[in-house]
């Protein structure tokens, strides 16, 4: 192998390294998640990075809010009255995880969770600013004990690897041929 062949593959092998980073940089994500029937699920939601002194937090599916928190206050959508929390405490430390108690078949879809922020301390408006998306998947067969079981978030989908390991075999490929 010439020089110049040497020099341009590891010219391409750095390009494709520097692309699949820009490509993995963090983005909103999507988190997949599976319950049984009966059982309950915690969608998980963290607010932490985003400036406000009074945490209000919205929980939505694409047709109805399911939750919403400012304070004390709370609301509670239709059907999941008495099944969906934030809990006070934990939305003050930055955790706007959803508790989802006694899932339901109809549970099953996209929850997206939002922070509503005003947009000035004496501002009446605020902004809804996107927290986290998560897919839920409700597995039909009853749960045999219907304790408070939690249900844990699968990684499949969160961030996909596989292009950091082409680059990385590409990488190391060319360095072999290198030397």
């Amino acid at each position: 192998m010439t020089l110049n062949t040497r020099t341009s593959l590891l010219y391409t092998t750095v390009i494709l390294c520097i692309n699949a980073c820009a490509g993995s940089l963090p983005a909103p994500s999507r988190i997949f998640m599976s319950a049984k029937v009966g059982s309950s699920a915690v969608l998980p939601c963290d607010w932490r990075n985003v400036s406000t002194q009074s945490p209000h937090v919205e929980w939505k599916t694409i047709s109805e809010t399911v939750f919403e928190r400012r304070g004390g206050e709370l609301y509670q959508g239709e059907g999941y009255e008495g099944r969906v929390d934030v809990p006070e405490d934990h939305l003050l430390k930055g955790d706007c995880s959803l508790e989802l108690k006694n899932v339901r078949p109809e549970d099953e879809g996209v929850y997206e969770s939002f922070l509503l922020v005003k947009l000035t301390k004496r501002s009446l408006r605020s902004k809804r600013v996107f927290l986290q998306s998560v897919e839920l998947s409700v597995d039909e067969t009853p749960e045999e004990d219907f304790s408070d079981r939690v249900a844990v978030a699968d990684d499949a989908g969160v961030n996909c690897h596989y292009p950091q390991i082409i680059v990385l075999s590409i990488l190391s490929s060319s360095l072999f041929h290198l030397f």
